[in-house]
């Protein structure tokens, strides 16, 4: 059995889990559905290869047993309700991330396009990556879609196109995106795509394995303007017949309200995902940062060394200078902004293994992983220039330096020492224990003590 380091998956396992899938949905049975799913997740496959491998070919093939009038309309709609409930499933897995990205994505099926389920795996893939989706679902008119995109102004706007009909409602609607908001990346997802708007220049998804990394790509490229020769040879399809009216096209007016209730309580659902994911990090996050907090500041502190062991590691504590003074003269809320602004700052001058919390009140702690006594002092100094110079903040903040120990009580007490020292010596200062450097000349500049 083959793996994927990418995903982590046994692949080879995914077109008979596949069957199996499909064998399900074609008799409605949601638990088999699931259980499907739940031997996927065993054999080691990630969500999102579920998703693509599994899920999507199991609703294509009962897509083309429906247009081929083996099964009714009925079955169809029962399918994707299944597959919604055990989205659900897989959204729970996927939410793991916290936010590492504020780029918002706005993700809609064009105007006449009611087949979202792959929309919707797009939608929890990039949720759980910590991208902010804002899912507007099927059928989006394009003035909705104009209004939105404006409104929103998102950096990624995905359009789903799955069935081969209103080709120029699609055009029109890249057309409302682009005009609503020119600094969007837009993205196309679904087979009815047309191919010459790949040429073009567009970016199309095929399944949401690839979503992610489409996105990135997007995100370091500056956003294109739309081939709008091409756009124009596609706008006179905008009054087309639709094919759907020319076919035999039933309609199940109980299954239809089955699928709507269906997809509303998936919605809840997700929404308790989200709020159990929440509420489960929020011990280790700081409600007025969003850095770690005190309980997460500990339990690093507290974590096994062994793989410090001979790499050095330093421990920062930050004091905010005058901090009370900025409370009592302007007010708590101007008191939460200086801190959040200050826990940027250090954010933005660590690397990727450091970490930051506020620890209480106006105090920080910095915990460098393996970073030499040097190089801990240089990030120290950086933070504390970076504040001082800042002319929206009339603060400056006192650090104290302190290597790690194996003991992180002691660890924490030498750094509390230096950081009283600072204090001590006027403020706006790095201390550190031994091998001070000498104070910058700068008045400004932060002092370094022994």
């Amino acid at each position: 059995m083959t793996r994927d380091p990418a995903h982590g998956a046994a692949h080879t396992d995914a077109p008979i889990l596949s069957r199996r899938y499909g064998d399900a949905l074609r008799v409605a049975q949601t638990s088999a559905a699931e259980q499907v799913v739940d031997d996927a997740l065993a054999a080691g496959l990630a969500p999102a290869v579920i998703q693509s491998l599994i899920i999507e070919p199991a609703m294509e093939r009962i897509g083309r047993l429906w247009e081929a009038n083996a099964i009714t309309v009925a079955d169809e709609h029962l399918a994707t309700a299944v597959s919604q409930s055990v989205l659900v499933k897989l959204f729970d897995r996927l939410t793991v991330a916290r936010p590492r990205s504020r780029e918002r994505v706005l993700l809609a099926a064009v105007e006449g396009q009611h087949h979202v389920l792959g929309l919707r795996m797009i939608a929890d893939v990039m949720e759980g990556a910590g991208f902010d989706v804002l899912y507007l679902g099927a059928d989006v008119p394009v003035d909705a879609l104009r209004r939105f995109a404006g409104e929103h102004r998102p950096s990624i706007t995905g359009l789903a196109f799955a069935i081969s009909v209103g080709v120029g409602v699609l055009a029109e609607s890249i057309h409302a995106v682009h005009e609503a908001c020119p600094g969007t990346r837009i993205m196309l997802g679904g087979r009815a795509v047309p191919a010459g708007l790949v040429d073009a220049g567009y970016t199309r998804v095929d399944n949401s394995m690839e979503v992610l990394l489409v996105a990135e790509r997007l995100l370091r490229h500056a956003p294109g303007l739309p081939d709008r020769v091409l756009l124009q040879l596609l706008r006179p399809a905008r009054h087309e017949p639709r094919r759907w009216r020319e076919v035999a096209h039933e309609s199940d007016a109980v299954a239809e309200r089955m699928a709507e209730v269906t997809e509303g309580a998936t919605s809840m659902a997700r929404d308790y995902v989200r709020r159990a994911a929440a509420s489960k990090g929020s011990p280790f996050r700081d409600p007025v940062t969003d850095l770690g907090s005190r309980r997460a500041f500990d339990d690093r502190m507290h974590a096994p060394r062994s793989a410090r062991d001979g790499a050095g590691g330093a421990l920062l504590m930050i004091d905010v200078d005058g901090f009370k003074a900025i409370n009592d003269t302007h007010g708590h809320a101007a008191g939460d902004g200086l801190l959040r602004r200050i826990g940027v700052i250090a954010t933005q001058a660590l690397g990727s293994h450091d970490f930051v919390a506020r620890i209480g009140g106006d105090e920080f702690a910095v915990l460098l992983d393996s970073a030499t006594r040097d190089e801990a002092q240089v990030i120290a100094e950086v933070i504390a220039r970076t504040v001082a110079a800042d002319r929206h903040m009339p603060v400056t903040v006192s650090i104290g330096l302190a290597p790690l120990q194996n003991s992180p009580r002691a660890t924490v007490l030498a750094a509390r020492i230096a950081l009283h020292q600072a204090k001590a010596a006027g403020r706006n200062g790095v201390s550190e224990p031994v091998g001070a450097a000498q104070p910058v000349a700068d008045a400004r500049a932060p002092k370094v003590v022994a």
